[in-house]
């Protein structure tokens, strides 16, 4: 049997550390690009009621119309900055003019450029913290909660990063940042774990099937209800300023895209999650009838991961069916989310079961 190594596992504590101050300094740059460098894009928040194209018939049903957002009627749409569409005119152009604004996937503006240089220079410090405590305890690094809560905020950075150069999505730094690194700070302080042994029942290889596809579900999970709450306060502020009503979040609204870009980025996100859930949850099945002799026991954490799969099975349908698109729909989620934590924080703190093994 290998002997931990207690010098790997202070590598790995002091690089945890690291990660904090990368992230906290990348949180601050995100900060100073939202007040320094100004976006307009192109949406439809700011057009009054009285100036508001009329509906034709057979176009929606009046209050249902009303209920289901801007995001509703452009459902499957990619609206895009106005950098974009200037981008756009100047390619219809032959790309010479003044004014001509780049497209590229990379981020503009000093304070972007900064935050998001840090934010990648983080998640691969944040990478080699988790391989190095792995080295340090020979075995995949997820054996309690500190080691899994290290992993699955590493994976929504990675998802965060992915976003934005995939989906030009720079604009939730800030937004997914604040969260991982309250969850990383109270991890170190709170929860920190010395190397060791895994439980008996962890020792097996199925912990880096069925983990593995959790910290990846989770990840994806937590970047979609961030970007939900965005998508309620934009819709929230759309929908003030075209009753002709002053908005509060009209500062922070200027620098986001519109609610519909909020709701299908979160989409996307759920869309890819929960099959990764799906398939954490059948591979843990299976661990279990290797583990204890049955499939499923209906032990409080198998209860609740499949009472998550179920919810945000429930916002899947939802989004399919044209009268729950919207913000029921994104209620529907952040419930999913909620019986998520409750199943990672609030099942190890409060209720025993074969799963307690986690060292909260």
């Amino acid at each position: 049997m290998s002997v931990p190594n207690p010098a790997l596992d202070q590598v790995s504590n002091a690089g945890l550390v690291l990660v904090i101050m990368l992230y906290g300094f990348a949180m601050l740059a995100y900060a100073l690009d939202f007040l320094y460098n100004r976006r307009s894009f192109v949406t439809a928040q700011a057009v009054p009621a009285h100036e508001k194209v009329p509906v034709l018939v057979g176009a929606g049903a009046g209050a249902e119309a009303e209920e289901g957002s801007e995001a509703d009627r452009n459902f499957g749409a990619d609206p895009v900055d106005a950098s974009s569409q200037l981008a756009d005119l100047s390619s219809q152009n032959g790309g010479s003019g003044s004014g001509t604004v780049s497209r590229a996937r990379w981020p503009e503006g000093a304070w972007l450029r900064t935050a998001f240089a840090l934010t990648c220079l983080g998640l691969v410090v944040h990478i080699a913290t988790i391989a190095t405590r792995g080295l340090a305890e020979h075995r995949v690094p997820w054996g309690n909660m500190y080691e899994f809560l290290s992993a699955i905020t590493c994976a929504a950075v990675l998802i965060l990063t992915l976003a934005a150069v995939k989906f030009r999505a720079y604009y939730m730094g800030l937004f997914v940042l604040l969260p991982v690194v309250i969850t990383l700070v109270i991890d170190e302080v709170v929860i920190y774990t010395p190397e060791g042994a895994v439980a008996p029942a962890l020792n097996s290889y199925w912990i880096a099937i069925h983990v593995t596809g959790m910290i990846i579900a989770i990840g994806m999970y937590i970047f979609g209800a961030v970007t939900t709450v965005l998508y309620l306060m934009a819709d929230r502020h759309e929908r003030r300023v075209a009753a002709g009503k002053e908005s509060g979040l009209a500062g922070i609204m200027a620098q986001l895209p519109g609610a519909a870009k909020l709701d299908q980025l979160a989409y996307r996100a759920i869309l890819f999650a929960f099959p990764a859930w799906t398939f954490a949850v059948i591979a843990g099945a299976i661990w279990a009838d290797h583990a204890w002799g049955r499939y499923w026991g209906w032990d409080p954490k198998e209860t609740w991961s499949f009472i998550t799969w179920l919810v945000y099975a429930a916002y899947l349908h939802a989004r399919a069916t044209a009268g729950w698109r919207g913000r029921r729909a994104a209620y529907i989620q952040l419930l999913g989310f909620a019986c998520l934590m409750f199943n990672l924080v609030g099942v190890n703190l409060w209720i025993s079961g074969l799963h307690s093994y986690a060292n909260m």
